[in-house]
């Protein structure tokens, strides 16, 4: 329908409730439809600033008009009072939330995820004579990195710091990486969670009060040389029942012997089990006629 057809359509209606209506002169009609099309392009053109114009990655940001749907910014005036819905252009949050148009340009508000992490990671940084490199250097030292700051050193956190951070432990045959916050590892003055268990393993194995090899077997703990894989441990530190194998020497004066059995097999029978080969060597087994 043409918009003089449309005129014509309303203009009876109205008569027929009673209200006034007038046809409108030739010129009137014109004048009228010139406006109304001058209207329509100001409305389909947009402002003279737009809010784009004014903030322009509030474009990349932009993700819906709640108030007035398929209305984007680059058509909305920088006070504009819709509401949009926003998504953070940063790749490593893309949080969404949302906010009326003028708040974001014309006061520069923007997400408030990153805001807040801003916020802490000031927060966090330590005073001079603060950080972990200064109250704790040898801490310090197996610091790898801090899992959410790249760049970040020892320099940058503070011992009651909740970040994790990656570790390498200091023991040379383990080098063990694993990951732990830092107030975690300052505050239960734990470590590496590989030697961890390696030392509750060996606490396991290790013998009660009074009934270690050397309480219960003196005599054959005094030939013991050596644990051959634990050096470090002595005849009070094995059970009599361990499957550790050991280095022995003969406890009688004069003889060379030495061998490798466990104290599991030195203290079966009352302690005859793998004794000395000098002194006791394997029968032979007899030969038949």
């Amino acid at each position: 329908m043409n918009p003089e057809d449309w005129a014509q359509a309303v203009g009876a209606v109205l008569r027929r409730r009673g209200l006034s209506w007038r046809q409108l002169t030739p010129a009137e009609v014109t004048a009228a439809l010139t406006k109304g099309a001058q209207l329509w392009e100001e409305a389909v053109a947009g402002p003279e600033v737009s809010a784009v114009d004014v903030a322009p990655h509030l474009e990349e940001e932009f993700v819906a008009n709640l108030t007035n749907p398929g209305k984007t910014p680059e058509r909305m005036p920088p006070g504009c009072n819709d509401v949009c819905l926003w998504r953070c252009r940063k790749s490593d949050c893309g949080y969404e939330w949302k906010a009326v148009l003028n708040s974001r340009a014309l006061s520069g508000r923007g997400c408030s995820q990153c805001a807040r992490a801003r916020v802490g990671a000031a927060n966090s940084r330590p005073d001079p004579g603060e950080s972990l490199a200064e109250v704790n250097p040898t801490m310090a030292a197996e610091l790898i990195e801090v899992v959410d700051h790249p760049g970040w050193t020892a320099f940058d956190l503070l011992p009651t710091s909740n970040k994790t951070c990656r570790w390498m432990c200091p023991v040379p045959h383990c080098s063990f990486v694993y990951p732990a916050p830092l107030n975690r590892r300052t505050g239960q003055s734990s470590g590496c969670p590989r030697c961890a268990r390696q030392r509750t393993v060996a606490a396991r194995v290790r013998p009660k009060p009074g009934k270690s090899l050397q309480d219960m077997h003196p005599a054959i703990a005094g030939e013991l040389l050596e644990v051959i894989e634990e050096p470090n441990l002595t005849a009070r530190e094995l059970r009599p029942s361990s499957t550790k194998v050991c280095r022995w020497t003969c406890s009688k004066p004069g003889c060379p012997g030495r061998w490798k059995a466990t104290p599991d097999q030195r203290s079966r029978r009352g302690g005859t089990g793998k004794r000395c080969p000098v002194c006791h060597p394997p029968r032979k087994s007899p030969t038949r006629a």
